[in-house]
């Protein structure tokens, strides 16, 4: 799955452009920029500047090589590239690197060897159609300190990464408040299903809770305000947050009473506003703990609200795992599979402002005032 991060997310905004000086320092960087350092990957890196210096948005997608020297490029990798190509052409990129880092490389292999530059190569021809420069690539088995890095294409270079955890780029995204995960498996780990004795307690309070639920919809819809009920369970779910926030637990019937209330289109419209406030990794929070323990329909609307919270901070490769969880517990989830192809296609964190503000005004419309936005 391809994974990508841009740099204009609301946090990112408030510092100068991250830049780097040489492959080197581009590689240690990569960890930052991603969330966590890739394993048998194609990493493309945009750049941007005078002297493209300025680094841009990152792609990554799982290195698959054919099994033979005559296979080609696998269908797998011509879709990665072709995607690559297509987000470099709508963002004007004008340069980018590309890096394959993969323990299992053998330089003496004449066969590896042939089939990595075989991507390279179409990588470099689809980027050039879309008026983006490969400026080289490069190779590297780990991105750790002291692991050799050589070119594969373009330039003819070689040396050893410095310390990822030093880089300027770290520091500056660890002063945004932004983690940098061990791998890419550490945040799929953070999705997976919780405690089965939680999980069964919140299943079985989720059941007996589906008949209130109905009845207290037919009810709503009776009433003189038919809105006093997405009302009360919007500023409902408010609190909770801030429970959550000052360390209480939710206990299962309270986590099956906040499943009815996100499976309210009007409340969990309105709860999308929460991504660009100040209580964004609060609201986060309590959305990865509903993921974690609610049966497959409640986990997939608390991982979508997750995933476009994570994108809409610019946290590319966070948004993709929750939106994958979201769509693995149910395909046909529309606001997940929307945000799930946006993501594919490097689209940026502030083409989502407009379901911020529908966020808002879905609040308004309900007579409830949310945070402001962050600045």
């Amino acid at each position: 799955m391809t994974t990508s991060t841009s740099p204009d997310g609301r946090k990112s905004r408030r510092h100068a452009p991250l830049r780097v000086a040489d492959p080197g320092e581009l590689f240690a960087a990569v960890p930052a920029l991603l969330g966590f350092p890739p394993e048998r990957s194609l990493v493309l890196v945009c750049l941007h500047g005078p002297r493209n210096s300025r680094l841009g948005g990152v792609m990554r997608h799982d290195l698959v090589l054919p099994r033979s020297a005559d296979g080609g490029v696998t269908p797998v990798m011509d879709a990665a590239i072709d995607r690559f190509a297509s987000v470099c052409g709508r963002e004007g990129v004008r340069a980018a690197v590309a890096l394959i880092v993969d323990d299992t490389a053998d330089h003496e292999d004449e066969e590896y060897s042939a089939a990595c530059v075989a991507v390279v190569e179409q990588l470099a021809e689809q980027l050039h159609a879309f008026g983006t420069a490969l400026d080289g690539a490069y190779i590297v088995e780990e991105i750790d300190e002291g692991a050799p890095w050589s070119s594969l294409w373009g330039d003819f270079r070689f040396g050893v990464l410095p310390d990822p955890a030093a880089s300027s780029v770290a520091a500056a995204h660890v002063m945004e408040g932004r983690q940098i995960r061990r791998s890419r498996g550490e945040l799929v780990d953070m999705l997976a299903p919780g405690d089965s004795r939680e999980r069964f307690l919140v299943a079985r309070a989720v059941a007996a809770g589906v008949h209130s639920a109905v009845l207290a919809v037919d009810l709503a819809e009776a009433r003189e305000d038919p809105d006093d009920r997405s009302r009360r369970q919007l500023e409902h779910v408010l609190w909770q947050i801030s429970n959550l926030a000052s360390g209480e637990r939710l206990l299962a019937p309270e986590i099956a009473e906040l499943w009815f209330a996100v499976a309210n289109l009007d409340v969990r419209d309105a709860l999308l506003a929460l991504a660009a406030g100040d209580q964004a990794e609060a609201a986060e929070q309590l959305w990865l703990r509903m993921a974690k323990l609610l049966p497959a329909n409640g986990r997939a609307e608390a991982a979508a609200l997750l995933g476009f919270s994570a994108y809409v901070r610019g946290e590319g490769p966070y948004a993709g795992v929750a939106l994958t969880a979201a769509l693995q517990a149910n395909p046909k989830h529309r606001l997940a599979g929307m945000l799930d192809a946006a993501l594919q296609n490097g689209m940026r964190p502030h083409t989502l402002q407009k379901l911020v503000d529908a966020g808002y005004a879905a609040a308004r419309r309900l007579g409830v005032t949310l945070p402001p936005p962050a600045l």
